[in-house]
């Protein structure tokens, strides 16, 4: 009998060894396949075009860096200035956007007023409405207030974010109201209330959204594509692009585009690593909480 047991214990340990195995072969094919692209394209940009060709999936036999010089020199420095109008129009929006959703959702969740749920209801729809639909509306009255063609028509439409403000406020209606009342008994006012204790608290939250608005203004094309047509304002996802057009695909300039994308990688991998611990700490604090 000890030995039958013995025998089952020995079965179900290598049953759970086989399992462990099978998935972390599972995992490293699947980190493979992402990291292939992304492999590609860093070397690719450190190798000249006349050896991309030849060796694309290899390490640079001939490591340059004229690539990136070039693209930097690309139309008198027009890369670089699309490159800091991005960096410059993704962080403003994200902190207003923070700012805004932080401030809307300790309303939404903490105090009581006539329409609260009517209000917030009419938010939420806003939600199921494409934003390709809006394109044309707000085309017509950006060009009659004069808002086309500037920084302004890229960050302010976009700092009221639903989905922001839907977040905080779920996240913000588990902070207990006893705390909060405790603290105005102390003589604390709404003010010091949102900063010394909601945003403290919200910081998890705060910076999980900080990293998903940040990449989704940072990514955005078709937007500033319609609304802007002067080079002087255009972020880099739309200025990149341009580099294909020329209508001979021979003379396609991979090398550049290569390098431009390993460029337009670099803020979102530091907007990631800043902020991944609160993003993780976001997503352990939603499974304590369910």
């Amino acid at each position: 009998m000890v030995t039958a047991r013995t025998a089952s214990s020995e079965a179900g340990r290598i049953r759970k060894v086989a399992s462990r195995t099978g998935m972390h072969l599972f995992l490293i094919l699947a980190s493979l396949v992402a990291i292939a692209p992304v492999f590609i394209m860093v070397s690719g940009s450190l190798k000249p075009i006349t050896e991309l060709f030849v060796n694309s999936w290899g390490l640079p036999q001939e490591f340059t860096l004229n690539n990136y010089e070039r693209l930097l020199n690309y139309n008198s420095g027009m890369i670089l200035h699309s490159f800091l109008n991005s960096v410059f129009i993704s962080s403003v929006t994200t902190v207003l956007q923070l700012t805004v959703a932080s401030m809307a959702g300790f309303a939404f969740s903490k105090y009581e007023f006539r329409g609260k749920n009517f209000l917030f209801m009419m938010f939420l729809l806003t939600m199921m409405v494409p934003g390709e639909l809006l394109l044309t509306p707000q085309f017509i009255i950006f060009s009659n207030i004069g808002w086309l063609n500037s920084y302004e028509v890229q960050i302010i439409p976009a700092i009221a974010n639903t989905f922001a403000m839907f977040m905080c406020r779920q996240f913000m209606d588990s902070i207990p109201n006893e705390m909060l009342e405790a603290a105005r008994v102390d003589g604390a006012g709404h003010w010091r209330i949102y900063t010394q204790m909601i945003l403290p608290t919200s910081v998890p939250t705060l910076g999980a959204l900080g990293i998903l608005q940040f990449l989704s203004k940072w990514n955005d094309y078709l937007y500033p594509r319609i609304m802007i047509t002067k080079v002087f304002y255009k972020p880099i996802m739309v200025i990149l692009p341009t580099l294909t057009e020329g209508g001979d695909t021979s003379g396609t300039p991979y090398d550049l585009i290569l390098a431009g994308c390993t460029l337009v990688v670099i803020p979102m991998m530091i907007v990631f690593f800043c902020l991944q611990n609160k993003f993780l700490d976001s997503v352990t604090l939603g499974s304590v909480k369910g």
